[in-house]
């Protein structure tokens, strides 16, 4: 299994806005509307994607975020935007991946006649353009998604947001993605592949969510395990490894379509 290493920039920032969001979505209606309407739910369709449906979110809302961190800079003459260090700065420098300045850029662009605005925007296109900004996204993106995943209330909800989001979207706007619905337009069951059986498996410790039950098969072999939807695929719920928990096999047959609330139980280390 990969590592990555995780430096903490202001991740739990991040994840805090990610399950404000989702806690209360109306005050950002018209924003979310950017990351799932339009067609674009289509794309979350697709079974089990790596990058998954959780990872996009985080990425649109750390993309808003950037977006409002450099809202109202343009105020400032170039003179002043020469000597600030800019929040993206500020994020690739902690992460020590080298990039250019706006002072050193500017100089490379030998353009100082433009308005401070357009400068800037010349300027963190060229950045969210460069190697530099996608390194930094992936390590943004993965270190907030490894602390969400952990957190099957806010994988709840989430879920919950993106089956209400499903129930009110037009099939018409799925065309090719089409092949993953039923008839009744919920999608079909896939097979859950091995990696997100395995994320899932350690995540949640080898043991049930809802009854703690025992399923590593180191104490007791007739403990089957099931890999669950969280929201079913008949109330509108993904095929995504952040849709998913651990249950044993009497739990997950008590189940079956309904919602259950997720377990906030979790062992402590010590």
């Amino acid at each position: 299994m990969s590592t990555f290493k995780m430096d903490y920039f202001r991740t739990y920032y991040f994840t805090n806005i990610c399950d404000s969001v989702i806690e209360d979505t109306f005050p950002y209606v018209t924003t979310l509307n950017d990351f799932w309407g339009d067609g674009k739910f289509a794309y979350f369709l697709k079974p089990f994607q790596k990058y998954s449906v959780l990872h996009q979110y985080i990425d649109f809302c750390i993309d808003r975020l950037i977006y409002e961190a450099n809202k109202g800079l343009g105020e400032l003459s170039i003179e002043q935007l020469k000597t600030k260090e800019f929040w993206i700065n500020e994020a690739l420098n902690y992460h020590k991946i080298e990039h250019e300045t706006f002072s050193d850029w500017l100089v490379s662009a030998n353009d100082t006649h433009n308005h401070p605005e357009d400068l800037l925007s010349e300027y963190f296109f060229d950045i969210e353009m460069s190697d530099a900004f996608s390194m930094l996204k992936y390590q943004m993106v993965e270190e907030a998604f490894y602390v969400l995943f952990l957190n099957r209330k806010f994988l709840q909800a989430f879920n919950l947001e993106m089956a209400e989001m499903f129930n009110v979207e037009h099939i018409e706007d799925f065309n090719e993605e089409s092949i993953y619905l039923k008839k009744n337009e919920t999608l079909k069951r896939t097979r859950i592949p091995k990696w997100a059986e395995r994320a899932v498996f350690y995540r949640d410790r080898g043991k049930c969510t809802a009854c703690n039950k025992d399923l590593t098969g180191l104490f007791n072999i007739s403990n089957k395990y099931h890999i669950d939807h969280i929201i079913p695929l008949s109330a509108n719920g993904l095929n995504d490894v952040s849709n998913l928990q651990l249950l044993c096999e009497t739990c997950n047959t008590s189940k079956g379509g309904k919602i259950w609330a997720t377990s906030t139980n979790y062992e402590k280390w010590y």
